[in-house]
């Protein structure tokens, strides 16, 4: 998978930002990875625990995919707890469903598991 980030343009970029408006970022879909895509990425990175750097690779974009399927949405009223929940910040809910779950494989902190990312100049694993 190629990165796509701040400058990146194609229909990579277009079918990105489509699914940031299912996940209920309410941003152009013309397929330049702009102001809105850049800040889109950004808040969804944050919410879940993920490196911020508003690139997408591997690992943001299997954390899209997966809540697209688990039907989560920025514009619900407990989005931000269900990112939590997600990332074991706050107890589960009895009967809760899966909304709000990293995907499977992936590490904590963004991309799968047994990868490494950097954080201010820092290597973590």
């Amino acid at each position: 998978m190629k990165l796509m980030k701040k400058g990146s343009r194609g229909d990579d970029v277009r079918e990105l930002q489509g699914k940031l408006n299912e996940l209920g970022f309410a941003i152009g879909q013309d397929g330049i990875f702009g102001d809105e895509t850049d800040t889109a990425v950004t808040k969804l990175q944050t919410l879940f625990g993920y490196t911020v750097d508003a690139i997408v690779g591997e690992g943001t974009m299997g954390l899209i995919d997966a809540q697209i399927g688990y039907g989560w949405n920025v514009t619900q009223k407990d989005a931000a707890e269900k990112a939590l929940r997600s990332q074991g910040k706050l107890p589960a809910k009895e009967g809760s469903k899966t909304a709000g779950k990293a995907p499977a494989g992936m590490a904590e902190k963004g991309g799968p598991a047994g990868t490494k990312a950097t954080i201010k100049n820092k290597s973590v694993s």
